[in-house]
């Protein structure tokens, strides 16, 4: 975008703030909205309207604090956020692939059962799946659910304090539909319950999801926040609820709301020192020292274990990153 000096600036819009939370809704919206975003650009201040000149989108300023900030969105024609954003935006591939996005990107970095926009980034674990490897899953009899995270900026901010405990996650949006928890529920109640995430945004819904569940277990009561909290992995009190009383806890809160779909906001961190309630192992790419996701890594199979795997992936020349090789990991038993 430019400003009235004609001066370029990027702005990569994360999550809204109004006048909905919810993406999807957003997107599919004429009106004017408030989004969080990350802005590149010197002299960019409060009350500065940076202007698409081919489209006339203008986004004011509204806040500014280093590269993070938020923009008030206006345009003066009838055409959805969405469909405008789609005519006028690129596809905001990770900088450190150090190019930018041409056409076969928006195929490929996109996952084949993507269905609802909003994300920031595509849940990358989910890119090794085809219609081909669901096909070969189906045959062996491996069903799948499927629900919502909407990747924020919070996931991929450094890790800068020295103590875990005082970094602090941004919030981000997670979703599951009631016909995802009965899947759930049937597995729970199966011979072999065993759940495999496929990504770490995937694990973070499912463990807030969980986390959720056993509160209303806990307390005795279907009206229950959706909202998850940092450190709601490491709560004792929550964990040891078994899966199935959880889900049907979960299914409640959807008949005591009377909603399809459970929506909710997450903080949640998984650490070293987590505990998993839904999760059995988890599908995922290989990631970057000094962020959530090694971290999230090391929760999983403790912390001597994930530098074995990651001396075993440099020794031999793993890919890395977004379009890089996956791992099988199990989580560790406490």
């Amino acid at each position: 975008m430019q400003k009235a000096t004609g001066g370029m600036v990027e702005v990569l819009l994360t999550d809204p703030e109004a006048p909905s939370r919810d993406p999807a809704v957003v997107l599919a919206s004429r009106e004017t909205s408030q989004w969080r975003c990350l802005i590149g650009g010197k002299n960019v201040r409060e009350g500065m309207v940076l202007v698409e000149p081919t489209s006339g989108l203008q986004a004011t300023v509204q806040r500014r604090d280093g590269a993070e900030g938020s923009v008030m969105l206006s345009w003066s024609d009838d055409r959805l956020l969405g469909d405008l954003l789609d005519e006028i935006g690129r596809l905001p591939l990770p900088p450190y692939l150090h190019r930018e996005a041409d056409d076969s990107d928006r195929e490929r970095y996109q996952t084949v059962y993507a269905t609802e926009s909003g994300s920031v980034a595509a849940p990358t674990a989910g890119l090794h799946f085809t219609d081909r490897v669901f096909a070969a899953c189906d045959a062996r009899g491996i069903h799948r659910a499927t629900l919502t995270l909407h990747v924020g900026m919070g996931t991929f901010r450094p890790v800068e304090a020295t103590d875990v405990r005082e970094h602090v996650m941004h919030q981000e949006r997670y979703g599951i539909g009631r016909a995802a928890l009965e899947a759930m529920l049937q597995n729970a109640t199966s011979d072999h319950p065993w759940i495999t995430a496929v990504g770490t945004t995937s694990i973070r819904t499912l463990e807030s999801l969980y986390a959720v569940g056993a509160r209303s277990v806990r307390d005795g009561s279907a009206e229950q926040s959706m909202y998850v909290g940092q450190w709601e992995a490491f709560d004792p009190t929550l964990h040891g609820t078994p899966r199935a009383d959880v889900v049907r806890a979960l299914l409640a809160m959807t008949d005591y709301y009377n909603v399809d779909t459970l929506w909710g906001e997450t903080r949640l961190m998984i650490a070293p020192g987590a505990r998993f309630g839904f999760t059995d192992a988890l599908i995922t790419n290989f990631h970057q020292p000094g962020n959530t996701l090694l971290l999230l890594v090391a929760g999983v199979v403790g912390e001597d274990a994930w530098r074995d795997i990651y001396a075993e992936a440099l020794a031999n020349d793993y890919r890395f990153l977004s379009y890089g090789d996956s791992s099988l990991l199990f989580c560790r038993k406490p």
